[in-house]
């Protein structure tokens, strides 16, 4: 025999533990220990009808803690002290006599603690507990509703369990609607409780001025800065491109906007695509990979020197596509400004100025003197480190001189004032390097520790060339080469794809992934709109077949059935203007285009491969491309 008042008291103990879950590693210090005594506390007090604050106490507490908070509610900061003023009023409702009322209040606290913390962070964790407490919530309602009829109520094992079957019934149609309704009703990229949740405004890795000396240091947290999703890449092309930075300005490297010179081109390998997932960040700056050729999926302007700057505040989740071409040259078609990127801080030390005068004064030839340069910074055996850094008047002496130690910020600095004071072009270029590659998932994982800045001279070709002089540190392979690049274990690895696959499917999904779906519903249906009913019963019998064959072949399609389509296409246009010898059963695309010497071939075949053979769809870019490319063959 079990007691119904029992139960409830079980109940609204797992309840507010499954609420409070979520939040309890954003609690303070002195409110978490209270919490967590207090659902095993309160359990212990119904059983016993014995409660430490009386009354008029308990409304003091639950006062003067919603006041506490309060006060802590800023414009930058509103989600944090709500959901612990609702712990507290959760907490002394746990610690004091309860009616059926108060059984309800515990239930709708723990509900708004949960949406309280879906504010604050919105993992995969988040759905496991959202179901738990539906499920336990309903449980409790159920439970509810026959105690207030009898408060006194004892009942069997066999009437327990119809009880829970018909409380498990109602959640499961709940939450099979809000599966539902999350597909079908319209969505927003900006939700309306998107001021609630304001992002955080301190950038951690990425900096947007660069000043050695300051002690700050440029990589310091193993905070997520995005994941891209695409092929892995080799060591030296893993560099993540955000920012510029081209002018001094009191011991700061700066951005200012460059003078008009020719576009830029990218020449060089067949591009690679990336879908990057970016966390939210103050700046609008969108991380691509370096060389990026075309960025779609959000509104952005370009800039000369190679930056994707969003038009709206990168203050949410979302997901953009990358097409970049890694080792490849960046060469201007034109003019450039090469006095804008000849000036250099207006302090600099003798043994610097010395430096330069020697690698000038070696060579007229550009390569010669970027050559000299490298070979300099090798022959100083400097180490990377991020303590124990250069400080002082002149940290860059310093640091090529003296202590011959720092991070990515010094090598960079110090290279580009040597190369500008010995007449080579020279920019900063801040971003990331490196990452760790999630096989499962089949996506890289950067973090802000990853925080990069290296640099880029003006060749003699009238090409950036990227150069790292990170990289000639002594111990770059056991510190640069080896931050955040830890192998994600099995359990890391399934842990953070969850994750992935939870902000892909969830977080990001706005209203033109919802369009995009409702189109391919809508052609599926069309497909079907074309089946026509013949005459007589027996013609009837078999349309209605092949209509539910054709219906199961349509439902069964897999996902590369548009994909099938374009390749049969492009065959039959080949076959049409060259005749059926030239398609041999075992000649790939790449291969036709060279042999026919056709330039549409070659990008369909491009185009195709990048996505047929990393497993995914192609966007509808490239769809559209691959379309214009057919009819000109």
């Amino acid at each position: 025999m079990v007691r119904i008042k029992r139960l409830l008291d079980l109940f609204s103990g797992v309840v507010a533990l499954l609420s409070m879950g979520p939040v309890l590693a954003y609690l303070d210090r002195l409110l978490l220990p209270v919490v967590l005594l207090a659902i095993p506390a309160g359990y212990w007090c119904d059983r016993r009808e014995q409660y430490p604050l009386p009354t008029w106490l308990a409304t003091l507490v639950a006062l003067s803690g919603m006041f506490f908070y309060a006060l802590q509610i800023t414009r930058a900061e509103v989600a944090i002290p709500v959901v612990h003023a609702m712990v507290v009023l959760l907490t002394v409702r746990l610690l004091t006599p309860k009616a059926g009322r108060d059984y309800l209040q515990i239930f709708v606290l723990a509900l708004f603690i949960l949406a309280g913390s879906s504010l604050i962070h919105l993992e995969i964790s988040f759905v496991v507990y959202l179901v738990l407490l539906v499920f336990s919530v309903t449980l409790g309602l159920v439970f509810l509703t026959v105690y207030v009829t009898d408060q006194k109520l004892v009942m069997s094992r066999q009437d327990l369990m119809k009880l829970v079957k018909v409380g498990f019934v109602i959640p499961a149609i709940s939450l099979l609607l809000m599966m539902i309704f999350f597909v079908v009703l319209p969505r927003t990229r900006h939700p309306l409780w998107n001021f609630l949740n304001p992002s955080d405004k301190g950038v951690v890795g990425l900096a947007e001025t660069v000043q050695p000396g300051s002690f700050a240091k440029i990589s310091g947290t193993k905070e997520l800065a995005f994941r891209a999703e695409g092929p892995e890449l080799a060591p030296e092309d893993r560099y993540w491109r955000a920012l510029v930075l081209n002018q001094s300005k009191e011991g700061r490297w700066v951005r200012s906007d460059p003078p008009g010179e020719g576009a830029p081109r990218i020449e060089g390998p067949a591009p690679v695509i990336f879908m990057i997932y970016p966390e939210p960040r103050s700046d609008r700056y969108l991380m691509t990979l370096d060389r990026a050729t075309l960025v779609t999926g959000v509104r952005h302007e370009q800039t000369v020197d190679q930056m994707y700057i969003a038009r709206s505040a990168l203050d949410r989740r979302f997901r953009f596509e990358v097409r970049a071409s890694p080792g490849a040259r960046l060469r201007v078609a034109g003019n450039v400004n090469r006095e804008f990127y000849l000036q250099t801080p207006a302090e600099i030390s003798q043994r610097m100025r010395q430096v330069s005068a020697d690698i000038h004064d070696g060579s007229i030839d550009v390569t010669v003197r970027i050559d000299a340069l490298a070979e300099f910074f090798r022959d100083q055996e400097l180490s990377y480190a991020e303590d124990d850094l250069p400080s002082g008047p002149d940290p860059i002496d310093a640091f090529l001189f003296v202590n011959k130690r720092g991070y990515c910020e010094f090598f960079a600095s110090a290279y580009m004032t040597l190369a500008r004071l010995a007449g080579i072009p020279a920019r900063l270029v801040g971003g990331y390097y490196g990452g760790d590659y999630n096989p499962m998932g089949g996506y890289y994982l950067v973090t802000e520790a990853t925080a990069h800045v290296w640099v880029e001279v003006l060749a003699g070709d009238n090409s950036w060339q990227r150069i790292d002089p990170s990289q000639w540190a002594t111990n770059a392979a056991t510190t640069l080469g080896a931050r955040d690049r830890d192998q994600l274990s099995a359990l890391r690895q399934l842990a953070d794809s969850l994750n992935y696959h939870w902000v892909q499917a969830v977080v990001v999904f706005d209203l033109g992934q919802q369009m995009s779906l409702f189109r391919e519903a809508g052609d599926r249906l069309r497909s079907l709109r074309t089946l026509r009913a013949p005459d007589g019963w027996w013609k009837v019998a078999g349309g209605l077949l092949v209509g539910v064959t054709l219906l199961a072949g349509v439902l069964s399609l897999r996902r590369k059935s548009k994909e099938a389509r374009l390749l049969e296409e492009f065959r039959s246009r080949v076959k049409k203007r060259y005749g059926h010898e030239v398609l041999s059963p075992g000649s790939g695309l790449a291969e036709l285009g060279d042999q026919l010497d056709n330039e549409n071939c070659r990008e369909f075949a491009r185009i195709y491969y990048g996505a047929i053979f990393r497993d995914r769809l192609l966007t509808r870019p490239e769809r559209v491309r691959l379309k214009g490319l057919l009819r000109r063959i």
